[in-house]
């Protein structure tokens, strides 16, 4: 037992002593690890989206399952926290804004099966451009939101929104039109 533990604190030290290391060898590069860290997540998510406009920035802790089917346009904002499910494709226009926690999926079950867990429905969801999706809210399957819409912090999308409208509520419902 004694022996475990030795061995545990010689290899916690060793950790130490490699994070020690690390850390004074990458102090010339500091001022531009933020840079190169959004540089590497970037090109990850390049790698694995179905495509990628210029100028998008996606935040840490965004999780995108089915990624291969998710399309991602130009100067496209995507908060911390946003849940994709893109089994369905998902496509999100130029200039698109979309705030923490909001969730956007293209994947369901059928309400008529006995067991839903064995069923899978994959419906396209439509964002159009210069869309903002506010904090916490949720987009269903085959929804379609028009280009210039707002949706509101913590709205639940059950219906297709129309260009220039700003909804709220759960469900959604039209709040009025955008001013010109």
């Amino acid at each position: 037992m004694h022996v475990i533990i030795s061995i545990k604190r010689v290899l916690e030290g060793i950790l130490f002593l490699l994070i020690k290391i690390f850390y004074i060898v990458t102090i010339p590069v500091r001022p531009y690890s933020s840079w190169l860290v959004r540089v590497i997540r970037m090109s990850w998510w390049k790698m694995r989206l179905s495509s990628l406009g210029n100028n998008t920035k996606i935040y840490p802790s965004v999780v995108m399952h089915g990624s291969d089917k998710i399309k991602i346009g130009s100067n496209v904002a995507i908060a911390e926290f946003v849940h994709m499910w893109g089994a369905g494709d998902i496509e999100i226009g130029d200039n698109t804004i979309i705030a923490a926690h909001a969730i956007i999926t293209s994947q369901t079950h059928d309400t008529k099966a006995y067991l839903y867990k064995d069923t899978q429905v994959w419906q396209t969801v439509k964002i159009g451009e210069r869309v903002w999706i506010g904090t916490g809210a949720i987009i269903l399957p085959g929804i379609t939101i028009g280009d210039g819409a707002i949706i509101g912090a913590g709205s639940v999308v059950t219906h297709d929104v129309e260009k220039d409208s700003i909804v709220a509520g759960v469900p959604a419902q039209l709040l009025r039109y955008k001013e010109k």
